[in-house]
Formats: C-alpha cells, sequence, structure tokens
C-alpha cells in the first residue's frame, strides 16, 4: 500500500491539525514497515524542516504558491497529488476537511470541527471562503470520514449527512513531551528569558473567536477588581494586542506562538489551565495540560466535555460569573485541584498518539480492501 499525506498544516508553527498530521507522519512508517508513505508539503518561502524519515518514507517539497494550491484542489481538484509526486497512490489523506485530489487512490479526510460550518460569520479568509460552503460536497465525496471524537462524528452524520460506515472515530493523542518534567533550571529560565510569572493561570490557543477569549478576559478582570490578589493571565498564541493592564499592572499577558518545550516548562510553573472555548472539536491543550499535571478549567459543550470526562471543572463559556467562579474554586480549593490533577493524569494515559496512528492505518487497509 503508498499512502499520500499532505504534511503542510506542521510546516510553519504547528498548531491543532500540525500536530495530529505530525504525530502520524512519525509514527505510521514503522507501524507498516512494508507499505510506502509519500509525503507532500508545498510553500515558496518555506521547506519542510529535515527529518530523518524511515527508508519507507519519501518527502516531496514543492515550490509552490499555497493559496493557488489550496483554490485548484478545492475548487477544481486538479492536480491530483499523484501527478505532485510522481506516484500512484492507494491512499491520499487529507488532515482537513476538504479533499487532496486523487487519480484512483481512497480518499480520506480529517474532520477535527464543524464550527465553521455553524458560524462561518466568526471564522477568517479561506475557511469561511471554501471549507463551509465546500464540505458537504467534499465529505459526501470522499471515501472515509475521519473525526477526533464523538461529538464531532455526530455532527458529520447530523450537518453532513456521511454515511455511519464511512466514519472512523480516532481520538487524537498525547505529546509526549507532555509526560516529561522539565527540571527547575529549566522552568526558572524559561521564566527569565520571558519576563514571565509564575503561579499563572495559562491559556494555550489561537485568538479564533471560537476560542471566547473576550468572555475569558472579562471573567478575569472582573475576577481580579473582586480579588486583586489573583494571579496573572498568561495567553500563549496570541500576540501582544490581547494584554491587557490595570492600576494593579499588567494583568493579561500574552506572548504569541511558543514551541512545545517552553508550553511544557510553563505548564510547570502555572497554577492551571484555563481553555473556556466556545466549540472544540477535540482539544488538545486540555490533556496536554493533564499529561503535565495541571488542573483544568474548560468548558461543558462540544468535544471538551467527552475529552476530559470528570478529570476538569467544566464552566459555561457563555457566562462570564461561571469562568470566574470555576477559576476561583481552582485557586482556593487545593483539594479539589489536587483531586483533579490525578484525574487528569489517569485521563490523559487514554489518549495516546501510537493508538491514534494504528487505528488510522487499520482504517486505511479496511478503505483498500
Amino acid at each position: 500500500m503508498r499512502v499520500g499525506l499532505d504534511l503542510r498544516p506542521s510546516l510553519s508553527r504547528p498548531t491543532g491539525v500540525g500536530a495530529y498530521v505530525g504525530a502520524l507522519a512519525r509514527r505510521l512508517p514503522l507501524l507498516a514497515p512494508g507499505d510506502e508513505f509519500v509525503y507532500f508539503s508545498a510553500s515558496l518561502r518555506e521547506r519542510y524542516r529535515d527529518r530523518d524519515w524511515p527508508k519507507n518514507t519519501r518527502l516531496v517539497d514543492r515550490r509552490l504558491p499555497v493559496r493557488g494550491l489550496n483554490h485548484a484542489w478545492n475548487r477544481w481538484g486538479w492536480p491530483s497529488l499523484d501527478a505532485l509526486v510522481g506516484a500512484e497512490l492507494d491512499v491520499v489523506h487529507s488532515p482537513h476537511p476538504l479533499i487532496v485530489p486523487a487519480r484512483r487512490g481512497r480518499r480520506v479526510v480529517t474532520l477535527h470541527d464543524l464550527f465553521f460550518l455553524k458560524h462561518p460569520e466568526m471564522t477568517r479568509a479561506e475557511i469561511r471562503r471554501d471549507y463551509a460552503p465546500l464540505v458537504r460536497d467534499h465529505a459526501r465525496r470522499a471515501d472515509g470520514v475521519i473525526c477526533v471524537s464523538e461529538h464531532t462524528a455526530s455532527e458529520a452524520r447530523l450537518l453532513l449527512d456521511v454515511a455511519p460506515e464511512k466514519i472512523a472515530v480516532i481520538p487524537n493523542g498525547v505529546d509526549p513531551a507532555y509526560w516529561n518534567e522539565p527540571g527547575e533550571a529549566e522552568v526558572s529560565a524559561l521564566l527569565a528569558r520571558r519576563r514571565l510569572p509564575r503561579g499563572a493561570l495559562l491559556y494555550v490557543g489561537s485568538d479564533e473567536k471560537r476560542k471566547n477569549l473576550v468572555n475569558l478576559a472579562m471573567a478575569y478582570l472582573g475576577l481580579v477588581r473582586r480579588r486583586p490578589e489573583t494571579p496573572p493571565l498568561l495567553l500563549v498564541g496570541p500576540g501582544p494586542l490581547w494584554a491587557q493592564g490595570t492600576d494593579l499592572g499588567p494583568q493579561i499577558r500574552a506572548v504569541g506562538y511558543l514551541p512545545t518545550p517552553e508550553i511544557r516548562a510553563l505548564m510547570a510553573a502555572s497554577a492551571m489551565l484555563v481553555l473556556p472555548s466556545l466549540e472544540e472539536g477535540f482539544g488538545l491543550p486540555v490533556i496536554e495540560a493533564m499529561a503535565a499535571g495541571l488542573p483544568v478549567v474548560c468548558s461543558g459543550g462540544s468535544a471538551l466535555a467527552e475529552v476530559a470526562g470528570d478529570a476538569a471543572l467544566l464552566v459555561d463559556p457563555l457566562d462570564t460569573g461561571a469562568i470566574a467562579r470555576g477559576i476561583e474554586r481552582m485557586l482556593d480549593d487545593v483539594a479539589h485541584a489536587e483531586l483533579l490533577r490525578q484525574r487528569g493524569r489517569e485521563r490523559a494515559r487514554t489518549y495516546d498518539w501510537d493508538r491514534t496512528a494504528r487505528e488510522t492505518l487499520a482504517f486505511y487497509r479496511r478503505l483498500v480492501g
């Protein structure tokens, strides 16, 4: 079996989808040494970082405009990935909900969430232009649809009318880096270099509207007015425009994108993770924080409740008072925070990228027949 996989989401500053496809790319060839894996990347400016890939893996890195290629793929179904990599492929896997064209191979898409379909006004650029109007047709034409949670699978059946037999629910995993406790010297060096405080309330994610940062900031600033000793809120992902000071000082810090080792070190120095998203298809930061031993406050809706189970404090993301009360309880109730730390580490053990890769490979084989 020859598998083509679009690696472009992991090309530069990978976030959720990039972490997903990168984890598959590292594991699939080791699980199937008799199969061939052809990885594709494209950009005019950036080249895919070198990797010591296994012998049954080949990387094809083209100097092509990303927007132009996406438009041709999404709207015209051309050129096939087979043509771009110079090989006949049995499976072509897109880590996004829109198909990567193939000549004869089975076409697989991964659905992470369908927020863009339900609320296109809260998305931007290509997501709004292509994903919302095209996803139904692409999901219908795909030979297989991978959903990262039962929540996303139920929405695929309901909103996209995807046949249940075409769907495989394959959850994400935890990067092994989050299980490794960083040394105190490493943590102190990071805090000094970035000029960051200990004991902060940590947010990890983008500044997309679905992440609900406005409500998080309102809840936090309201809590600070009532309780001036509340630790700073540290946003990893959003840029400096999200920083917010009060007469008490710079209470909200925004540091932009950080690589995984720095995020892990920050988790070792923080009081909790707060993720009050309006919707998540999975919520990688939740299980990563749990693996790192950090208690979690997150939304009770969408896939977050499914992924977190009873190992997080769940709040209503539309109620700023509920978000503030969740943070306050985690700060004050030391016993409950410790219980959630323990439950969280056990919960995180159920999410493993090796299992994700095994189940994905089995899905490929089922489709190829």
